[in-house]
């Protein structure tokens, strides 16, 4: 049943772009003679997305389709020959040699000969029995079945993965590349191959869509699916004569808030010793800056006591912040000269605020900059 739910972005914006009339319901499972009562034709409809551009059809197989899939490309020489040179440029590339490196869809075992070839310690998982049983006859460690966000492999965390001409059959995407980065250990690098669309669309080939492929990825909509899933793209281009589109990924390095979570309670609290130094000395202390910044911090550092709010927008002037409730005025008042010190929380116009206290205001007092920490310093004697 159709969803009109788009595999990668998952909005409801899918319309039929293309119907294959009297297509094959399968392309892996050819008959026996006394089997072909069995064969049914199917009109296809491809289904374009108009929010992301992703093209896919909606599943058609059932899941035990690729228990028993066999379909390999082992007996051409010159699929060898661009397998070995992609597997070795890899490995080199990545500093792979004696590294941990999965094959998620690993078929015969063909492609880890040349990852293993190259140098790279390698295993693979394959659903096809019949596959999984010649992978393991190469001297592979082959585990069974698919990967998924909630699957824990074998031998991980890896080094490295590759997995080639599978995500087009995948009808979770998310789930799948998901289950990978889980299996994967901090800066893991992989290789992924799809089917170009970019080839299909350019030489009109309408007979390169087919139920065993759910997902037809351009370069644009694969680097989406990869960036949106944790990975980096370190190099992306279209492989073997155009036919297939490759790309090369680094882990993603989620950002971390945690310090920046921790400067709520430190800057705060030398931002408000800064101030209580000067008011113990009976000497005025102001902040330039009513903007997000500004407020920010003073609502955080619970300031409520400031001598003076400026701010140069005059929109601003007149009214009062909210949390700390302080009327903002003009810069112009800290040319009467009595203000000490002067916290900036404008950053960005740092230059130009100093330049106005020292040469228009004549200001000779301290400053503090906010940063990670309270940045404190005098400006230069006015001219």
């Amino acid at each position: 049943m159709q969803t009109n739910l788009c595999r990668l972005c998952g909005q409801s914006s899918l319309s039929v772009v293309m119907t294959v009339p009297h297509a094959p319901r399968n392309i892996q499972r050819l008959f026996k003679f006394d089997d072909l009562h069995l064969d049914r034709a199917i009109n296809l409809e491809v289904l374009g997305c108009g929010r992301c551009g992703f093209v896919q059809i909606e599943p058609l197989l059932e899941d035990a389709y690729y228990d028993n899939y066999l379909m390999t490309t082992t007996h051409s020489g010159q699929m060898q020959e661009y397998q070995a040179r992609q597997a070795r440029d890899f490995v080199q590339r990545f500093g792979l040699e004696k590294k941990l490196v999965k094959e998620i869809g690993c078929g015969d075992g063909s492609y880890l000969d040349h990852l293993r070839d190259a140098g790279a310690l390698v295993s693979g998982i394959e659903p096809s029995t019949r596959f999984r049983e010649l992978a393991v006859k190469r001297g592979f460690n082959v585990e069974n079945g698919y990967v998924s966000a909630q699957r824990q492999l074998e031998d991980g965390p890896y080094d490295g993965f590759v997995t080639r001409q599978v995500l087009e059959h995948v009808p979770d995407i998310h789930g799948f590349l998901t289950g990978i980065r889980l299996n994967l250990k901090p800066g893991a690098v992989g290789l992924i191959e799809v089917p170009s669309l970019e080839k299909a669309l350019s030489d009109r080939r309408f007979y390169d869509f087919f139920p065993d492929h759910v997902n037809y990825f351009a370069l644009r909509t694969l680097r989406l699916a990869l960036e949106i899933n944790g990975f980096d793209i370190v190099d992306l281009q279209h492989g073997m004569f155009d036919e297939y589109n490759v790309a090369l990924v680094k882990m993603a390095i989620y950002p971390s808030l945690d310090q920046v979570g921790a400067t709520v309670n430190s800057l705060g609290g030398e931002l408000r010793e800064f101030i209580s130094r000067y008011r113990i000395q009976g000497k005025k202390v102001a902040m330039w800056g009513a903007g997000g910044k500004g407020l920010s911090v003073m609502a955080a550092a619970g300031i409520q006591d400031l001598d003076l709010l400026v701010d140069g927008d005059s929109h601003k002037q007149g009214l009062f912040t909210p949390v700390s409730p302080l009327k903002v005025e003009a810069p112009s008042i800290l040319a009467n000269g009595e203000f000490a010190a002067v916290v900036i929380t404008a950053m960005a116009y740092r230059s130009e605020i100093e330049r106005i206290l020292c040469d228009e205001y004549r200001f000779r007092g301290d400053i503090a900059v906010l940063g990670h920490h309270l940045e404190i310093t005098q400006l230069r004697k006015p001219i």
